[in-house]
C-alpha cells in the first residue's frame, strides 16, 4: 500500500532540547509528579477533540491570570499553548528564548520545546504550541506519547477503558438480580405450540380472559425475565398491574391490537431494544436532533457564533446552560467545532438562543432542529462487506456480522492482517444490524493481537419460566430453518437444562457475573470508525472492542442501545395469544451507565450521510 506522504508530513514534531537533562530516577516525569497548565480555552478543545488527552490521568489545571500556581512549581510542567496564548504566553516568553519564540510564531505545524524547570530542581517544562489550536493539540499529544513510552509504567498515564472496582460493579449488579420467591409453574402450562397448522386464532379477547392474560404477563415478566429488576428501579410494576387490570374491566370485548396498546400504555417504563409484547415493541431510542448550519467556537468556557457577519456570545439556550446543547464535531472542511443538538425521541422541536454582542447588546436566535438517517445501499449494489481507498485511505464497510455471511465475515477479518501497520484505517459500520460478537472480536484480535475483554458483564437468570422460555424459541425458530443443526442443538441444550433443573428441584437464580478487567492495547494506526442510529448489538459490541484499543476515533451519530437484555425467550399469553419477547441475560456495561435506547455516543457528532466527506477531508489537512 503507498504510505500517505502528503500526510505524514503533517506529523513531524520539532523537539528542541533547551539544555541536556539527565533523567536521574527521582527526575523520571510520572503522573504524580508531573501537571499540565493551560488556559481553559485550550484545555477545553484538547479534551473535548482528542480521545487520547481525555483519556489522561494526570492533573490538568487551567489558569486565569499569567504564571504557575505556587502549588505545583515543584512538579514537571507541560505548558500547552504558545507565547500568544492568552495566559500562558507570559510565561512562554518568560522562559524561552528569542529565537525559540520566534520559530514558534512563524514556524508552521507544530513544536515541542524542552527546558529545565525555573522554580524546582530536578523537574523539567515542556512547552507544546502550534500555528493554531489543532497544531498546539497535537504538540501536545505527540509530546505527552513521547513521555509515556519511556516510562517504566506507562499504564500509569492513562485512564482503563472502566475506572470501577470489582467490588463496586459487583454490589450495583447485585440490585439489579431480581429472583421471584413464589413457585413457579409447570413447565406443559408454559409451553407454547409453534406449528402454524394446529395454531388458533381469534381477533378478539374477552375481558374476563384478557385478565387472565394480564395475571400470565406479570408472572412472566417477574420469574422470566432479566431486565424485571433494572426496570422495578424506574417504574412501578404493581402499580402497572392494577391500571392495566382496570382499564381491561372498561370494555366486555378487546381486539387483540388494542388490548395489547393498554398494556403498552401502562409500561413505558420499559425501554428494550428486545422486548415485545404482541404489536407494540418496548424500544424509543434518544435520535440525534441537530442544527447543521451553526457553527460554534468555545473560548475560555463561553460558546461563540456568526451571524450576518457579527459575533455573539451565547448566553442561554431555552432558558438553560447552553452545555447540554453542545456537541464536538466536525465540519464540511474537516475543521473541529461544535454544533446544536439534542439527543430525543421525538422532535424537540426549535432551540431559542440568548445572544450578546460585544457592546453587550441582547438577541434571540431561533435555530430549528432536524435528525439524519442514512442508508448504506441508496444507490450503491448492496454489499454486506466491501473494501476500497479513497484518497490512499483504506476504507474498510461491514453492514452485518450474521453468521449466513460467513465468506463476507472471513474476508472482513482477513482485512485486520492486511492493513494492520498502516498510518490510517477507516472502519464504516454504519447500518450493521449485528450478528455473532465472535466475527468483530477476531478482527481486534487479529489486528492488535490482543484479545479484547467484553466491555459487557454477563449474569444469567435461569429458571423453569426462562428455560421453557428458550424452548419455546427455537422450536418456533425451527419452523422457518428446519434443517439448521446449530438450532437443534440449542434446542437440546436447553431441553437438557430444563430436565436436570426438574430433577434436581432447583429454585430460580442468577449465574456468577462474569466481567473482564480491560487494558489499553497499544496501536499505532489512527483507526475511525463511522457510526449510525441504525448499529445494533454485536456492532455495538465492536465498538466496545475498539474503545481498549488505542488512537481509534469514533465519529458519527450514537448508536442503537439494543446489548443490555439478551438471550432471547418466546411466551405466549393463553387466551389472547399475544407473544412475548424479552431477555434471559443480563449484559450490563462494565462502567455502569446503562446504554439501552441512547447506545454509545461517538467522540465527535456529524450526520451519517456526511460523515466520510469530513472524514477524509479532516485527514487530508492532518487534522485527524
Amino acid at each position: 500500500m503507498k504510505k500517505l506522504s502528503t500526510i505524514t508530513a503533517f506529523v513531524i514534531v520539532l523537539l528542541l532540547i533547551g539544555t541536556s537533562i539527565a533523567f536521574t530516577e527521582t527526575a523520571e516525569l510520572t503522573p504524580e509528579n508531573t501537571v499540565i497548565v493551560s488556559n481553559e480555552t485550550d484545555k477545553d478543545f484538547c479534551q473535548d477533540f482528542s480521545v487520547f488527552l481525555q483519556r489522561l490521568s494526570l492533573e490538568w489545571v487551567h489558569i486565569k491570570q499569567p504564571g504557575i500556581p505556587d502549588n505545583i512549581k515543584n512538579k514537571n510542567i507541560i505548558i500547552v499553548g504558545g507565547p500568544d496564548a492568552l495566559y500562558t504566553g507570559e510565561i512562554v516568553k518568560d522562559i524561552l528564548t528569542e529565537n525559540e519564540v520566534n520559530l514558534i510564531r512563524h514556524g508552521s505545524m507544530y513544536h515541542t520545546v524542552v527546558k529545565d524547570s525555573p522554580w524546582a530542581d530536578n523537574r523539567v517544562v515542556y512547552v507544546c504550541a502550534g500555528s493554531n489550536r489543532i497544531y498546539t493539540k497535537k504538540a501536545a499529544e505527540e509530546s505527552i506519547k513521547s513521555i509515556i513510552k519511556k516510562s517504566k509504567k506507562p499504564e500509569k498515564w492513562v485512564y482503563t477503558p472502566i475506572r470501577w472496582s470489582s467490588e463496586q460493579i459487583q454490589q450495583y449488579i447485585a440490585q439489579l438480580q431480581f429472583v421471584p420467591e413464589d413457585e413457579e409453574l409447570p413447565a406443559d402450562e408454559l409451553a407454547i405450540d409453534v406449528s402454524p397448522d394446529t395454531y388458533e386464532f381469534s381477533p378478539k379477547v374477552s375481558s374476563e380472559d384478557a385478565k387472565k392474560d394480564v395475571e400470565r404477563l406479570f408472572y412472566l415478566l417477574s420469574h422470566g425475565y432479566c431486565g424485571y429488576g433494572y426496570f422495578k428501579t424506574r417504574g412501578d410494576f404493581d402499580q402497572a398491574k392494577s391500571d392495566i387490570l382496570r382499564e381491561v374491566e372498561t370494555s366486555s370485548t378487546w381486539s387483540l391490537y388494542d388490548f395489547s396498546e393498554v398494556i403498552h400504555t401502562h409500561l413505558q417504563f420499559i425501554g428494550d431494544g428486545h422486548f415485545v409484547i404482541g404489536a407494540h415493541e418496548y424500544y424509543h431510542h434518544k435520535d440525534f436532533w441537530h442544527s447543521w448550519g451553526t457553527e460554534i467556537w468555545k473560548t475560555e468556557g463561553e460558546y461563540y457564533f456568526v451571524s450576518d457577519n457579527m459575533q455573539w456570545e451565547i448566553i442561554k439556550i431555552n432558558e438553560d446552560n447552553p452545555e447540554k446543547f453542545m456537541f464536538p464535531s466536525l465540519n464540511p472542511r474537516g475543521e473541529p467545532v461544535y454544533i446544536l443538538g439534542v439527543l430525543s425521541s421525538s422532535s424537540p422541536g426549535t432551540l431559542t438562543l440568548k445572544a450578546e454582542d460585544k457592546h453587550g447588546i441582547t438577541h434571540s436566535f431561533n435555530r430549528g432542529l432536524s435528525c439524519s438517517h442514512y442508508d448504506p445501499y441508496v444507490g450503491t449494489e448492496k454489499k454486506i462487506f466491501e473494501e476500497k481507498t479513497i484518497s490512499e485511505i483504506p476504507v474498510i464497510s461491514v453492514r452485518s456480522f450474521r453468521d449466513a455471511y460467513h465468506g463476507e465475515m472471513e474476508a472482513f477479518v482477513q482485512t485486520a492482517e492486511k492493513y494492520r501497520g498502516e498510518p490510517y484505517l477507516i472502519l464504516d459500520i454504519r447500518g450493521n444490524g449485528g450478528g455473532n460478537s465472535e466475527w468483530p472480536r477476531r478482527w481486534v484480535e487479529t489486528f492488535t493481537g490482543c484479545n479484547p475483554g467484553s466491555y459487557l458483564t454477563y449474569t444469567k437468570f435461569t429458571s423453569r419460566t426462562t428455560l421453557m422460555g428458550q424452548i419455546n424459541y427455537w422450536n418456533d425458530t425451527l419452523i422457518y430453518h428446519p434443517n439448521n443443526r446449530i438450532y437443534k442443538g440449542y434446542l437440546q441444550e436447553c431441553e437438557e437444562e430444563l430436565r436436570m433443573f426438574n430433577e434436581s428441584h432447583s429454585k430460580p437464580y442468577w449465574s456468577e457475573l462474569q466481567f473482564y478487567s480491560m487494558q489499553l492495547i497499544p496501536n499505532d494506526t489512527r483507526i475511525i470508525v463511522l457510526t449510525d442510529s441504525d448499529i445494533w448489538s454485536s456492532g455495538e459490541l465492536f465498538i466496545n472492542f475498539l474503545r481498549q484499543v488505542e488512537n481509534v476515533v469514533i465519529v458519527g451519530e450514537n448508536t442503537v442501545g439494543a446489548t443490555v437484555f439478551g438471550w432471547k425467550t418466546l411466551h405466549q399469553l393463553p387466551h389472547s395469544k399475544l407473544r412475548v419477547r424479552c431477555g434471559c441475560a443480563l449484559y450490563y456495561p462494565s462502567d455502569l451507565h446503562c446504554i439501552e435506547e441512547e447506545g454509545l455516543f461517538p467522540d465527535l457528532w456529524v450526520p451519517p450521510s456526511d460523515v466520510l466527506d469530513y472524514v477524509i477531508t479532516a485527514i487530508q489537512k492532518g487534522i485527524l
